[in-house]
């Protein structure tokens, strides 16, 4: 099974101020949501950010499908 990609390039700015108040929590380093979306496009390297953005897209997308799941209920 291949593993499923991760597409960080879709999110809107309410999810970059959700990872940054995410990083703070985890790494106590302040980023300001323009280097986020940066890194999040793929115009910046922070390997933290990039971890974060993938487990939180992955997260948002896992949610999303089961959201629709249940209305077709």
């Amino acid at each position: 099974m291949s593993k499923t990609q991760v597409n960080t390039h879709e999110l809107v700015e309410s999810d970059f101020r959700k990872i940054q108040k995410l990083l703070m929590k985890k790494f106590g380093t302040e980023y300001t949501l323009d280097y986020i979306r940066k890194v999040c496009k793929g115009k910046r390297n922070n390997p933290d950010i990039k971890k974060m953005a993938e487990e939180y897209s992955k997260l948002l997308h896992e949610m999303t499908t089961k959201i629709d799941q249940l209305s077709k209920n």
